[in-house]
């Protein structure tokens, strides 16, 4: 059984994943933490909700100077992925429906979820 540790980077209030992803597989772990210690929120989709446990509430708290662990209850592929944002977020409108056997990892980039970087940083001025 795996575990994986998903670091969420806070630059300027975006956080940023450590990884894109992580596999779904059953009974392997995830959790999240921050670098610098802060409180963050994860809002996770509804199939990604379905797979984990405990079932993470919405959003699911990552405790300032802790972590937040879920167990994967399933490998089959599904539409995964969960929202990092600071802790006064909303949830987002929409999540991607992209069905794959990978817990996608989202940022808050221009207003909204995107995959793993924001874009100013893969495209300058854009």
């Amino acid at each position: 059984m795996a575990d994986t540790n998903v670091v969420l980077i806070n630059n300027d209030g975006v956080y940023v994943p450590s990884v894109p992803s992580v596999g779904v597989n059953a009974g392997d772990t995830v959790s999240f933490s921050t670098n610098d210690g802060s409180a963050a929120a994860l809002f996770f989709s509804p199939a990604a909700a379905a797979v984990v446990s405990p079932s993470p509430g919405s959003p699911a708290p990552v405790p300032a100077g802790g972590s937040a662990s879920f167990t994967f209850n399933s490998s089959a592929p599904g539409a995964y992925s969960v929202f990092a944002a600071g802790s006064g977020a909303s949830a987002p409108a929409s999540f991607p429906n992209e069905v794959s056997q990978s817990l996608f990892v989202l940022i808050d980039s221009d207003g909204g979820p995107s995959f793993g970087v924001p874009h100013n940083v893969i495209n300058p001025g854009s």
